[in-house]
């Protein structure tokens, strides 16, 4: 296998990820025959009453292994005798089971209500496991309906409750849901980790479904950062494990996620088929859910594409089709619709093209809108948090005022009652002391405020940050793909209608796209600097002056002084977009001739100098809100300085910060 990054793994980021967390947890050993027999000589004569409430329960708990509409009907038959025997004692398990089929079945809004009716009961009865739970499961709904703020806090409080429960095996289903969650936001690594401490509990706990569910999308995480031998590892391991224990959910999805592996390789679009046949044939005499098979039958269209076999591919993407629209999973539609354009592009089919590709165009808003308010309600949570930090260190402050106040006072009445020297004296000692501790107290405040304003500095750039790679994503996916779509369709034209190729109208049609795809792509580098990531500021910084200096009238000379470094994510990004700031400013503002860019790195301190000759500026004065006084609120939330030295013979800008050198990645403290 070639280790490289895969090319088309946009298509199918995360869908096994999402699909598993939807999974019950089937058993192989059972079958709905055995399941009514054990039960029903429990129940058939039994009397009605709170017993043969919980009977029901259990029974229908048993068949959701099997039949979910079987599990509903006897869900039902439970819930009408509660309010028959005005009896609420498993109204939460009533409710939470008939949210776990709504899941199942994919019926996502019906399962969210379910799931919050069933959590009120939960919490008032004091069963924190049952609690957790339910949180858990109205984070799988919301991750299922591309509400990722609303899943993570659901996941949250779930791992919450299962912490006051002490069930920590639990904890695995918050993991996972959380790991989901970071992978729909593209954050790999985190999403990866906590895959990892799930999967831990589940074998702690020597659950080999689970274990399998993990594997798999451990795998996943693998393949989509670029690491397809780790991926194959995991991905056989979960068809050995469910080989041996039949575990014929595992054995199907496990090599529905080989073949996916291998359809994004064309070295190997051969494996990937066979794999894919193997999961096909066991999906005859398995009850698999129709969801899981259109998710097979896309992997099936995705690895015809890539062989060229693109009538068949169409084939297979449109049996997937009714499913996927059905459950209505954001993100897989999005993708299953900008391969189905591009297939019908290859097939000629105009008409349905454009069809598929409007439908792509459709979801592909409706995330970006949810991606937005996400945005909004991360930074709004910090910035809540920060404020009520800051009230209660507040309100700490005064009632500590108020201690020293009453302990003084009490001091004073034990020396009178002593002698009026013994209390003088004892007076001034403690004056002194509770004075000197206010003192201090009152730093502490005044840090702990600074702290708070840094930090709520640092939350807006690192929200800035995130919009910047939203928007550089959304580019390079959407827009730019739309238009390359169009370019490779315009261009498959000329192969119909032969006069096309004399035409200059034509031609400069190609040549207006050609512009436009580049101009997409150097604005979503801009926006998110790939060199920065890779390589470090030096390097970042090097290139862009190049780049400005080739592009402008305006000449620019380069200085790099010191062995560069790697710092903090966060710092290298801040220092970059400070950089471009003070750049476009001489571009737009200073009618210079010259501008020098010199970068000084130093074992404690890095410093960044921007000078021109142009006709100066005027000192930034607070309340602005942009320019240059908010580089300098910038540059102090990494505690920088900012220093400037203008006059009508040029401006001189000069930054500098004290930093801990990071000896590995560009993951360290500044």
């Amino acid at each position: 296998m070639q280790n490289r990054p895969f090319q088309n793994r946009t298509f199918f980021q995360g869908l096994a990820a999402v699909l598993l967390c939807l999974l019950p947890l089937l058993s192989h050993a059972q079958t709905l025959p055995e399941i009514h027999r054990r039960n029903l000589t429990k129940i058939e004569h039994h009397k009605e009453d709170t017993a043969l409430v919980k009977l029901l329960v259990e029974y229908a708990i048993d068949l959701q292994e099997v039949n979910d509409d079987t599990a509903m009907i006897v869900l039902d038959r439970a819930l009408t005798l509660s309010h028959k025997l005005k009896y609420d004692g498993q109204m939460g398990l009533i409710n939470c089971a008939r949210a776990t089929s709504f899941i199942n079945m994919g019926q996502f809004d019906s399962s969210r209500v379910y799931y919050r009716i069933a959590l009120g009961y939960m919490i008032e009865e004091g069963n924190y496991t049952y609690a957790g739970i339910s949180w858990t499961g109205i984070g799988n709904a919301e991750l299922q309906t591309g509400r990722l703020d609303s899943a993570a806090h659901a996941f949250l409080n779930g791992l919450d409750y299962y912490r006051k429960s002490k069930d920590t095996f639990r904890m695995a289903d918050g993991y996972n849901g959380l790991s989901i969650a970071f992978s729909q936001m593209g954050q790999l690594d985190k999403s990866l980790g906590y895959l990892k401490q799930a999967d831990s509990l589940y074998m702690n706990k020597k659950d080999s479904m689970n274990h399998v569910k993990m594997l798999i999308n451990i795998g996943d995480k693998y393949g989509r950062l670029g690491r397809p031998a780790e991926a194959a590892v995991s991905f056989r391991e979960a068809i050995r494990i469910s080989d041996l224990s039949r575990f014929q959910f595992g054995r199907f999805y496990s090599r529905v996620a080989v073949g996916e592996l291998f359809a994004n390789n064309k070295t190997h679009i051969d494996s990937a088929l066979l794999f894919l046949r193997q999961a096909e044939e066991l999906s005859k005499s398995v009850n698999i859910p129709s969801l899981y098979i259109s998710s097979m039958q896309v992997t099936f269209g995705l690895a015809h594409f890539e062989a060229g076999q693109y009538p068949i591919a169409r084939e297979y993407l449109m049996r997937a089709e009714p499913a996927l629209r059905e459950v209505g999973h954001v993100q897989t539609l999005m993708q299953h619709f900008l391969l189905l354009t591009k297939v019908n592009m290859k097939l000629g089919l105009k008409n349905e093209s454009l069809s598929a590709l409007n439908d792509y165009i459709m979801y592909r808003d409706s995330v970006q809108k949810t991606d937005v308010t996400g945005r909004v309600n991360e930074l709004e949570t910090k910035y809540r948090t920060l404020e009520k930090d800051k009230s209660l260190a507040d309100q700490q402050l005064a009632i500590t005022k108020k201690d020293l106040e009453i302990r003084n006072k009490g001091m004073m009445m034990t020396g009178l009652a002593g002698g009026l020297l013994l209390v003088v004296a004892l007076a001034a000692g403690l004056f002194v002391h509770f004075r000197q501790k206010q003192q201090l107290q009152l730093q502490e405040m005044r840090l702990m405020q600074k702290e708070s304003e840094l930090a709520m500095a640092q939350a807006t750039m690192e929200g800035e940050e995130k919009e910047r790679a939203r928007i550089a994503r959304n580019l390079h996916d959407g827009a730019g793909s739309i238009l390359s779509g169009v370019k490779l369709y315009l261009s498959s034209l000329e192969t119909q209608y032969s006069e096309l190729s004399g035409s200059a109208s034509y031609r400069n049609t190609l040549g207006l796209l050609n512009e436009a795809v580049t101009e997409i792509r150097d604005t979503s580098h801009n926006l998110m600097p790939r060199l920065l990531f890779e390589d470090g500021l030096e390097a970042a910084a090097h290139a862009y002056c190049d780049k400005l200096g080739r592009n402008n009238a305006l000449e620019f000379e380069y200085q790099s002084y010191g062995e560069p470094m790697r710092f903090n994510t966060h710092f290298e990004l801040m220092a970059y977009r400070m950089l471009q700031e003070l750049l476009g400013n001489v571009i737009k503002h200073a009618e210079a001739t010259h501008v020098m860019v010199q970068l000084n790195f130093s074992p404690d301190a890095f410093s960044m100098t921007v000078e021109d000759n142009g006709k100066g500026i005027d000192e930034p004065k607070e309340g602005a809100g942009i320019g240059l006084y908010s580089l300098k609120a910038r540059a102090a939330a990494f505690r920088g300085t900012m220093e400037i030295d203008s006059s009508p013979d040029g401006t001189s800008i000069y930054l500098e910060f004290p930093i801990i050198p990071h000896t590995g990645p560009a993951a360290g403290s500044n």
